[in-house]
């Protein structure tokens, strides 16, 4: 049985754009650990919102910190396995750097979401156990 044709082209339907874009989130999740961790997080963030009834500007922050983290990591794993691709994994100077980089730039989306978590949850904690 022959397989089928890969494509080379562009998506030629707003469908096939989703659902190769889809594939793309699938591997990411599959393969990429941090961002499983994240995806947890991010469903610890929004449980603990909703139990403690975050005002609906809470809820925009935590959202908007959210989805920048997974961006950023997405981001991160399409830079790293880019630098693989072209390095064939051979080390190098300049692949180091980029790479580093590219992890700079999900290390100080963590540091923002963190804060914004720490500005959200804590007056919401505090105001629960009152």
């Amino acid at each position: 049985m022959a397989s089928p044709a890969k494509q080379t082209d562009k998506n030629h339907t707003f469908l096939q754009a989703l659902r190769h874009a889809w594939a793309g989130v699938r591997v990411a999740l599959h393969e990429e650990r941090n961002l499983r961790r994240d995806a947890v997080a991010a469903i610890v963030v929004i449980g603990a919102a909703a139990i403690l009834r975050a005002r609906w500007n809470d809820w925009l922050w935590l959202l908007a910190a959210i989805w920048l983290v997974i961006f950023a990591e997405l981001g991160n794993t399409l830079m790293e396995d880019m630098v693989d691709f072209v390095t064939k994994g051979a080390y190098s100077p300049q692949a180091k750097k980029i790479k580093d980089l590219s992890a700079g730039i999900v290390l100080l989306t963590a540091f923002f979401a963190v804060l914004v978590g720490a500005l959200v949850f804590i007056p919401l904690v505090w105001a629960y156990f009152r």
